[in-house]
C-alpha cells in the first residue's frame, strides 16, 4: 500500500502508455475507475470518491488515499507461475488496443528473454526449480508459450526419438502423439497444439527462445535460440510431426555454409558445409543468388512485382528446399527462386508452393503460374520437397 503522492508519478506513466491525455484529471479518473477492480486495493480516508469522477484530481490530492493490490492480485503474482493469469486480470474489461499496451507497459510479455541471475550454463536440479526461478514455467510440458504470443522457453530432453542435437543448432520436434511409457510417436502432430503453434508465432515475429538442456547434474540453461524455420515431416514411427530449426542467437548465419573460393559461382555448392561464417553466407548471396536474380531482371517469380531501390532492381534470392540440416538442400541455381521480399517470406513459411507444373498455390494474390527465364532450370523435385514440407499444416 503507497500513498496517492507517492504513486502518483508511476500512474501518469501507465495512463500515458494507453496513448490518452496525462493532466492530473485523466489520471485521478483512471485511478478511481479501478476502485471496484480485482486488482487494486484503495484505503479511503474520510469519504467515499466523487461520482462519476468528477473534481477526481482534486479530491484525490486532497484525501492521498492509501492504494495497492488486493491481496489476491498480490498472491497471484508473486508466483511467477500465474503470471499471466494476473495479466489477464488486470485488463479485464478494456478495449483490446488498450489490452495489448497496459500488457506491454507491465511487462507481460517479461518472461521472453533471458531471466535476470540465471546466465548461460546455470544449472538446476529438477523441473521444479526451473518453474520455481521462472526459467521454464512449467513443471510438464516441454514447450512454455501459446500461439498468440509465442515461446518463450523448450526443454530439449532426449524425449522425442526424431529429436537431433548439434549444439548450435537443434532440429526439434514438436510436443503431442507420444507415448508416455515408451517414448515413441503413436499419433500425428498439429501445428494448431498450443505449444505447436507458439514456436510457429516466435519465429514469424523473431523472438528468441530461452533453451533448457537436460544435463547429468539435472537441467542447464543454454541461452537463446531464434526458430529459423518450421515444417512438417513424417518421423520415424510413420506419423507427421511438426519440427523446428533452433539456431543460437549471434548465430543467425546458420550452420550451414563453409569457407570457399567459390571461383565459378554460377555453379554455387552441392554440398554446403557446416563451418560457420559470414563470409561464406555473403558470398554465396552476393554471387550465385545475384546470377538467378539477374537473369530474371529482378522482377519477382510469383506476383512479377519489380521494386526499384536508387534506380536498381531489388529481388531476394530464396532456396526451394532449405539447405543444412536436416533438408540438406543444393546451394545451387536449380534450387533457388528470384522473389520479392513479400513472397519470398510467404514462401518460406508455406503460403506459397508451387506444383510440378509450375502452378502456384496460395491465397495471396499471384501470376497463377511460376514465370520462368531461359537458363534458368528449377529442379522440380525440390518444390515437391518444399510442398511435403507443409502438407501437414
Amino acid at each position: 500500500m503507497a500513498p496517492w503522492h507517492d504513486a502518483r508519478a508511476q500512474i501518469t506513466e501507465i495512463v500515458a502508455a494507453l496513448g490518452d491525455s496525462i493532466d492530473g484529471e485523466t489520471v485521478a479518473q483512471r485511478l478511481l475507475g479501478l476502485s471496484n477492480s480485482p486488482i487494486v486495493d484503495f484505503r479511503f480516508t474520510g469519504s467515499e470518491p466523487p461520482g462519476s469522477g468528477v473534481g477526481a484530481d482534486r479530491w484525490l490530492d486532497e484525501r492521498n488515499p492509501l492504494l495497492g493490490l488486493t491481496e489476491g492480485a498480490y498472491q497471484t503474482l508473486a508466483d511467477q507461475a500465474n503470471f499471466e493469469q494476473f495479466a489477464e486480470l488486470a485488463v479485464e474489461g478494456l478495449p483490446d488496443r488498450q489490452k495489448r499496451l497496459v500488457r506491454e507497459y507491465f511487462g507481460i510479455y517479461a518472461g521472453f528473454g533471458e531471466v535476470p541471475g540465471f546466465p548461460v550454463g546455470a544449472t538446476f536440479k529438477d523441473r521444479a526449480e526451473l518453474m520455481r526461478h521462472g526459467v521454464h514455467r512449467n513443471g510438464q510440458a516441454g514447450i512454455v508459450g501459446t500461439g498468440e504470443r509465442g515461446a518463450e522457453s523448450v526443454v530439449v530432453s532426449g524425449g522425442y526419438e526424431d529429436d537431433e542435437d548439434d549444439g548450435d543448432v537443434i532440429v526439434y520436434t514438436g510436443h503431442g502423439g507420444r507415448d508416455q511409457a515408451t517414448g515413441r510417436q503413436v499419433a500425428d502432430q498439429s501445428f494448431s497444439a498450443s505449444g505447436n503453434a507458439a514456436l510457429v508465432t516466435s519465429h514469424v515475429d523473431q523472438v528468441p527462445v530461452r533453451v533448457i538442456r537436460r544435463a547429468d547434474s539435472g537441467y542447464r540453461y543454454d541461452g537463446l535460440f531464434h526458430v529459423e524455420s518450421y515444417w512438417s515431416e513424417r518421423g520415424r514411427s510413420g506419423f507427421m510431426i511438426c519440427r523446428y530449426r533452433l539456431v543460437k542467437s549471434g548465430n543467425e548465419f546458420g550452420a550451414d555454409v563453409r569457407i570457399t573460393d567459390l571461383v565459378d559461382l554460377p555453379r554455387g555448392n552441392a554440398a554446403p558445409g557446416r563451418k560457420v561464417t559470414a563470409v561464406a553466407r555473403l558470398q554465396r548471396l552476393q554471387a550465385l543468388s545475384r546470377a538467378v536474380k539477374d537473369l530474371h531482371e529482378h522482377r519477382c517469380q510469383v506476383c512479377d512485382i519489380r521494386l526499384v531501390i536508387a534506380g536498381r532492381g531489388y529481388a531476394q534470392g530464396a532456396h526451394i528446399r532449405p539447405v543444412g540440416r536436416p533438408h540438406e538442400g543444393t546451394d545451387t541455381a536449380d534450387n533457388l527462386l528470384c522473389l520479392c521480399p513479400n513472397c519470398h517470406v510467404l514462401f518460406d513459411n508455406g503460403e506459397i508452393v508451387v506444383n510440378d507444373d509450375f502452378g502456384i498455390r496460395s491465397s495471396y494474390p499471384h501470376r497463377g503460374a511460376l514465370r520462368t527465364a531461359p537458363g534458368h532450370k528449377i529442379n522440380i523435385e525440390n518444390l515437391a520437397y518444399h510442398r511435403g514440407l507443409f502438407s501437414g499444416m
